[in-house]
């Protein structure tokens, strides 16, 4: 069976557009096909006739997804990023935030997450820190080639994150009822707005509800 996830973060270089498909490839190759992304990357299109659209179109993904990563790299979190784990936490979809960025970051202790306080402490979450230094220094001595080195590097960060995806399975369901999913999801719509509410019929929700047990 194939899982999909959301995968959530900057899109807006080649370095993030890059490293955003080389990682949502090892995690599918890793996990034998378990894990496979639903990358809005692969699906925006600067033509389309408004960025409302591009919005609506990320949040359907979302919602149609059974998990979501987030990459939460930055001295500030991507914006875009935030309101996206926001959304699946109302959704009460699990999530994994990972982090390669090794530079403190955020008003929290020293013992803290290297972001803003107001992004952590929620349930059905984990966090992943792989300082993106240290492994590119040891990986990238030892290859013989970059792309070697690069299958390497990306292959190790996808290895953490599927156990971190085995994990978030194995919790139990966080709605009581289907009914009570329906109503959570259906509301999420409403708050939303734009094109989602006419886009989701009950019967296309309980379709999703049912994929997610």
């Amino acid at each position: 069976m194939t899982y999909r996830y959301y995968f959530a973060g900057a899109l807006f270089c080649h370095k993030e557009l890059i490293g955003n498909h080389l990682l949502a490839e090892a995690i599918q190759e890793r996990s034998g096909g378990k894990y496979a992304a639903n990358l809005p990357q692969k699906e925006e299109n600067q033509l389309r006739p408004s960025p409302q659209e591009i919005r609506d179109n990320d949040f359907r993904l979302l919602l149609e997804s059974g998990l979501a990563l987030f990459n939460f790299d930055g001295t500030e979190l991507d914006s875009g990023t935030v309101v996206e784990f926001m959304a699946a936490r109302f959704l009460q979809i699990p999530c994994v935030l990972f982090r390669t960025d090794f530079r403190s970051a955020g008003d929290q202790n020293a013992d803290g997450e290297p972001w803003n306080l107001m992004c952590s402490g929620y349930p059905r979450t984990k966090v992943r820190s792989f300082g993106a230094m240290a492994p590119y220094q040891r990986i990238f001595r030892e290859a013989p080639d970059t792309m070697n080195a690069l299958r390497r590097y990306y292959a190790e960060l996808a290895d953490a994150l599927i156990g971190d995806f085995d994990e978030l399975l194995a919790l139990p369901p966080p709605f009581a009822s289907e009914e009570e999913a329906l109503k959570i999801y259906r509301h999420f719509l409403t708050v939303c707005g734009g094109t989602l509410p006419e886009k989701f019929s009950d019967t296309r929700l309980r379709e999703i509800i049912a994929r997610r047990g």
